[in-house]
Formats: structure tokens, C-alpha cells, sequence
């Protein structure tokens, strides 16, 4: 099975732990509120934030590109990092 099937086949499970994994990012969270973030990585976190987001909105639609699904796979590696959470 190649990757593509193997992401398609979790599709559902997989937007959800990227929508939770883009939120780590949000510089508009609660819990970035409540420490001060310099203005540059504010501005980072924002990028991978609108990244993730954009990822995942075309997965959702279908118009994932082989490098967006080498990408997705990059984050369900970090997603895992610490914990199993999506199983390919």
C-alpha cells in the first residue's frame, strides 16, 4: 500500500489529529496568550499554524499533491513523536 492509500484509508482520524495539531500552533490560544511570545515567533507560529490548516484542507477535499502527502506524513511523525496516535 502506498502512502497516499495509506493516508486516504485514515482520512477522517487523520484531519482531526492535524485540526488538534495546528491549534499547538495558534498564537491565539489561550495558552500562548498567557506567556509572552516574541512578535517573530508569533509570527512562525502563525505560518506552520496557516500550513497545517491548509494541509488539511486539502486533504479534505481531495486535492492533496504528492508533496502534501510526504508533508502529512512529516506531522503524524511529529504527532507520534512521544505517543502512537495514528497508526499507518
Amino acid at each position: 500500500m502506498n502512502l497516499r492509500e495509506k493516508i486516504d484509508k485514515k482520512r477522517d482520524e487523520i484531519i482531526s489529529e492535524l485540526y488538534d495539531w495546528a491549534e499547538t500552533f495558534n498564537p491565539e490560544s489561550i495558552l500562548y496568550n498567557t506567556n509572552a511570545i516574541e512578535e517573530e515567533d508569533e509570527l512562525e507560529m502563525l505560518d506552520s499554524y496557516n500550513s497545517i490548516c491548509e494541509l488539511v484542507n486539502k486533504l479534505e477535499k481531495n486535492e492533496c499533491s504528492e508533496k502534501d502527502y510526504e508533508d502529512i506524513l512529516f506531522h503524524i511523525e511529529q504527532i507520534n513523536h512521544n505517543e502512537k496516535i495514528i497508526k499507518l
